[in-house]
């Protein structure tokens, strides 16, 4: 492997960094909630990403599945059947790699359909990033802190993020530090000083290694039904192709390996170790290559630094890491999840036509509405099926 395709450096360490407004409130709140093993998770999630450092050499990210946890989140679903949704969604994944299918499906997939889907995980994106921003919990776990501004309860947070954007906005002009390594350094200063270094006391060092065992087949058959195919939509939407072609527009021919095969071969094979190991399914997706590459990740570099650091809060501190976390506040969490978002949904400027601006804004408005991207990808679907049909048959009724 040339060496240009793994750099360690500031630059690489900040854009790794990218990720986690989206990465670590899912993980939290699954391990908190759902009481998965702390273990399980981060080295699920670890070592996907230095498998995907390895193979892609490209900042490819890797994220909780969307769907799963949120449903899982949502409706208090145990570990062992969350963990049992990423042995069958491994089975899915690796067949359509294997078998090909996922060739004619790609039919599916025109560049308005992709945009469409990217625009509205943007706006995804923003919504949460506000809403981390705007919490009134400054650190995670921690208590409600409000100061009055003007006989107005305005959140610590708040004021937190709004000082980080400004950080964060200088940085990007100035380009002397990665932005986001500032602002996270940043935080575990203003974690400290708010008082999360008590929680540190707790932490021990050991090794913890999750044990291996096959989910119940009560547990796969609830996996399948209430979780596996709500997230195929987006899996194949967002994970796949959205982040094939999103790779190519950053990267171009260094982005020869992001095939939709290779993604689902990569996804499969992390999700096969999850469901055995008990740990999250997890996906690729075009926000957090947006996230990685914007804030300054540009090799295979990025995801091997940061996979050493999750597989090690996950293996080393004795599956006790959350006092770790919490040195972190939401606000900075937020300010990245916000930025990334504006960024990822800018990927739809190069949307011409009038047609495929009505299927893009229709993808994200539904999916927006809706908060389910599989709605607004169906919708998008019909609509550009339709406009096809009107094309053919009535050529000079859609302007072009």
């Amino acid at each position: 492997m040339p060496l240009k395709s793994f750099k360690f450096n500031k630059w690489e360490l900040g854009g790794a960094l990218g990720d986690l407004g989206t990465l670590l409130p899912l993980m939290v709140a699954l391990i908190t909630l759902n009481h998965m093993n702390p273990t399980s998770v981060f080295l699920v999630v670890g070592l996907t990403y230095v498998l995907s450092g390895f193979f892609y050499r490209l900042p490819i990210p890797v994220q909780p599945l969307k769907a799963v946890a949120a449903i899982a989140i949502a409706a208090g679903l145990s570990a062992g059947v969350i963990s049992a949704s990423g042995l069958i969604m491994a089975a899915f994944l690796l067949i359509l790699a294997v078998t090909g299918l996922i060739h004619p499906i790609a039919r599916l997939f025109p560049t308005p359909i992709v945009r469409g889907i990217q625009l509205g995980v943007g706006l995804f994106l923003v919504k949460a990033g506000i809403l981390l921003a705007t919490s009134r919990q400054v650190l995670i776990g921690g208590g409600n802190a409000v100061v009055d501004i003007a006989h107005i309860s305005v959140p610590v947070s708040l004021l937190l993020a709004v000082g980080c954007g400004l950080i964060m906005l200088i940085l990007l002009k100035k380009q002397i530090l990665p932005p986001a390594l500032a602002i996270v350094s940043l935080g575990v200063v203003v974690g400290l000083a708010w008082g999360s270094f008590h929680g540190l006391s707790t932490i021990r060092l050991g090794l913890s290694l999750p044990p291996i065992r096959l989910p119940s087949a009560a547990d796969l058959s609830t996996a399948l039904i209430v979780l596996v195919i709500p997230q195929i939509p987006l899996t194949i939407g967002n994970a796949v192709f959205a982040t094939s072609i999103t790779a190519k527009t950053y990267f171009g021919p260094e982005a020869r390996r992001v095939t939709p095969r290779a993604l689902l071969t990569t996804m499969g094979i992390s999700n096969l170790v999850a469901g055995l190991t008990g740990g999250v399914p997890v996906c690729h997706g075009s926000g957090g290559l947006t996230a990685h590459y914007r804030l300054g990740a540009r090799t295979g570099g990025a995801p091997l630094m940061l996979g050493a650091l999750l597989i090690g809060l996950g293996v080393a501190v004795d599956g006790n890491v959350l006092p770790i976390l919490s040195l972190i506040p939401y606000s900075v969490l937020g300010v990245l999840t916000v930025f990334v978002g504006v960024r990822h949904a800018l990927l739809v400027t190069d949307v011409r036509t009038p047609q495929d601006i009505v299927v893009v804004a229709v993808i994200a408005i539904v999916a927006f509405v809706t908060t389910n991207l599989a709605i607004g990808f169906a919708s998008g679907i019909i609509l550009h099926l339709a406009i096809k049909a009107v094309r053919r048959y009535y050529p000079r009724s859609v302007p072009t």
